[in-house]
């Protein structure tokens, strides 16, 4: 069995959706937030699957946010006070009996699931009105900073079958998974 233990729901979508269009058979599971990180791991040991040594390979997906580095020490962190081997990168995985992979998502060292969605649109004719939207609230107002998670609502509320949040756009296909945004995930998840 190998496993893939994603931050957030919206991770767990993304990650779905890209596995079942590579036809890879592996386990998906949320760990419900940076924070959690450490209890989900010290859980793991309990779990039959585990604890029988029936798994092969786990992988630790985790947002860059502001800074890759410390996402990665952070979760190189939280492997370790449970027992886990630790890879020695990002993007690769330990060279233990248990394979332990750890994927830091974002682009440029910086971001999250949500950025790399949207670079998987960003080619497309009218996504350069996301851009014109929040340039036209930040002529109009003191407001000049937008995350990811916004830019998704305004894309996903350009659509027809809209819900305003990247995990449900994963679920129903809007993002195209043969783009090179995802390519580092799709390598990093054919590794497993």
């Amino acid at each position: 069995m190998k496993f893939v233990f994603c931050e957030g729901k919206d991770d767990v979508a993304v990650v779905r959706g890209i596995a079942s269009h590579l036809k890879l058979d592996i386990q998906v599971e949320e760990y419900a937030g940076k924070n959690n990180l450490s209890v989900f791991l010290e859980s793991l040991q309990k779990r039959p699957d585990f604890a029988q040594q029936k798994v092969s390979a786990i992988a630790i997906l985790r947002d860059a946010n502001g800074d890759s580095t410390a996402s990665f020490a952070s979760v190189r962190d939280a492997l370790q006070r449970n027992g886990f081997s630790q890879p020695n990168g990002d993007a690769t995985f330990s060279d233990s009996a248990l394979r332990v992979g750890i994927f830091i998502v974002g682009i440029n060292g910086r971001g999250m699931i949500e950025d790399v969605c949207l670079k998987s649109v960003s080619d497309q004719p009218e996504f350069s009105c996301v851009d014109d939207y929040f340039n036209c609230i930040t002529k109009k107002s003191s407001r000049s900073n937008f995350s990811a998670k916004a830019k998704v609502r305004v894309w996903m509320a350009s659509h027809v079958d809209y819900d305003l949040r990247v995990g449900k756009a994963a679920d129903e296909g809007y993002w195209p998974w043969e783009s090179l945004a995802f390519d580092s995930l799709k390598n990093f998840l054919r590794a497993l």
